[in-house]
């Protein structure tokens, strides 16, 4: 019944595929852009590789203090709710480009095992409403991320993050369009070069 269920999806799968475009390769890091048909931002696709354990990468996720020695264009970052071990909220300021207004997000964040792959899961949702805006600076309005964590051999993984986002304001669609490989870029190369700091960190409900 699965093999009869795949061979139908496939051809929608390989049509959804063939519409993303390689806007980016460099360092063994690879960024996509793929156009959706609700809206005028494409989604943003990456895939990479990090020499770390699961265990260590969560660690550095969940560090939400420290964001902003590796993601980039973050000013600011900290946690208002930690919901539970595995799941929190949190607030983040973005640097914007010249003569545009910065950005915050109000994001919900959980990272999960994942019993399948024997990998993990992580995904960051906006949640705008979550507090009142800061003048002066726009509120992103929507934002979904997701990250497919799994292991390659000991000390290695393999990352698929996707997001799509709408960074609101005045900034035309084709702007956002145009930069938005640079921002996966830096942050996954800054995300390798800062995995050194969390060599040895433990994370209980993710395995090594």
């Amino acid at each position: 019944m699965r093999f009869t269920l795949f061979l139908l999806l496939f051809p929608l799968v390989a049509f959804a595929q063939s519409e993303c475009s390689l806007e980016l390769d460099k360092d063994s890091i690879q960024v996509y852009t793929c156009p959706r048909a609700d809206s005028r931002f494409k989604t943003v696709k990456s895939r990479f590789t990090v020499n770390s354990k699961l265990t260590e990468l969560a660690a550095a996720i969940l560090d939400i203090e420290n964001y902003g020695t590796w993601q980039y264009k973050t000013v600011s970052a900290r946690v208002l709710k930690q919901v539970s071990e595995r799941e929190l909220v949190y607030y983040t300021r973005v640097e914007a480009p010249v003569l545009t207004q910065d950005r915050d997000f109000i994001i919900r964040l959980t990272v999960d095992p994942d019993p399948m792959t024997q990998g993990m899961i992580v995904e960051a949702v906006s949640l705008p409403d979550y507090l009142p805006g800061v003048p002066d600076v726009v509120r992103v309005p929507f934002s979904r991320a997701r990250w497919n964590i799994q292991p390659l051999s000991p000390g290695k993984l393999s990352v698929e993050y996707v997001i799509d986002i709408d960074l609101g304001g005045a900034v035309p669609p084709w702007i956002v369009n145009l930069v938005a490989p640079k921002a996966p870029y830096e942050t996954f190369s800054a995300l390798r070069r800062i995995m050194v700091n969390y060599r040895g960190k433990n994370v209980g409900f993710i395995g090594k």
